[in-house]
């Protein structure tokens, strides 16, 4: 992919997030990684393992920090991070809820077929 081909699909797919309601990660060291695929400094697989050490880091600091004020820590599942991101970039932030309304808000229409010439 060239570099534009790859900024047209960021730019494609955040702006389908924004249309759908869907909130994307405003951290900033979250949009450098995207940068750094669109330049095709690092692989999708490598923005993937980056971000999730991402939010572990952050949600370790959380942890710390309401542990430190003594407010209790709801704990979600260690995977909740990995399975909104294994859709790729179509689907960023996207949970399974959010594709099934999707699907019931925009159905899929069939593909025009063009008439075969005679």
């Amino acid at each position: 992919m060239t570099i534009g081909s790859r900024r047209a699909a960021v730019t494609k797919a955040l702006g389908r997030a924004r249309r759908l309601g869907i909130e994307i990660d405003p951290d900033p060291a979250f949009h450098m990684l995207i940068e750094c695929w669109v330049k095709g400094e690092l692989t999708m697989p490598q923005i993937r393992e980056r971000y999730l050490a991402l939010l572990k880091e952050r949600e370790q600091s959380r942890r710390e920090w309401k542990g430190r004020s003594g407010l209790s820590v709801a704990t979600e599942p260690e995977d909740a991070a990995e399975s909104s991101l294994m859709g790729g970039t179509e689907a960023i932030g996207m949970q399974e809820g959010d594709r099934q309304r999707e699907e019931k808000s925009h159905p899929r229409l069939p593909k025009r077929r063009r008439p075969r010439k005679p």
